[in-house]
């Protein structure tokens, strides 16, 4: 018994006298969710809460950002109901109809190209305007209307 309470003692003591691990030398990856300076092209720095919140007459305190290739999607929290920003790069005519939905009426005179639809009810009615200008595509998905998400496409383009 005394030969394994010293034997416990010895281990208690070193692990407690033990030189620490060194500290990990390689830098960890920077996540997807990076906040960039505003100006640097499509992302949600551009389109921060405050901004769409504005355009878009909506209560919003915070926005998530994720990245999928040439997709840059924003999520924002505070409207009851889902508020996104979409923005993809290396859009062209193709792919902008691809993505256009059936029912969906052309917006004219709204950069190159552009489109709203709506969908659900008087209450739960979400809209989506989507813009093409060059190689980019904004679309808003909001329960805020086509007039404020035309607004807010709008600022967004001038700011990227």
């Amino acid at each position: 018994m005394r030969i394994t309470l010293l034997a416990a003692g010895a281990f208690l003591l070193a692990a407690c006298t033990s030189e620490p691990e060194a500290a990990p030398s390689q830098v960890p990856a920077a996540p997807t969710t990076v906040e960039q300076p505003a100006g640097t092209g499509p992302n949600c720095a551009n389109a921060n809460s405050s901004v769409v919140g504005k355009a878009l007459n909506l209560r919003l305190q915070g926005q998530r950002e994720s990245v999928d290739k040439a997709v840059t999607t924003c999520n924002y929290v505070g409207a009851g109901m889902p508020v996104e920003v979409r923005f993809t790069t290396n859009a062209t005519a193709a792919t902008f109809a691809k993505g256009r939905p059936e029912k969906a009426r052309a917006i004219e005179g709204l950069f190159d190209e552009a489109y709203e639809s709506s969908a659900g009810g008087s209450e739960t009615a979400q809209h989506t305007v989507a813009a093409r200008k060059g190689k980019t595509q904004i679309e808003v998905m909001s329960p805020a209307g086509v007039e404020p998400s035309k607004k807010l496409i709008t600022d967004l383009f001038g700011r990227i």
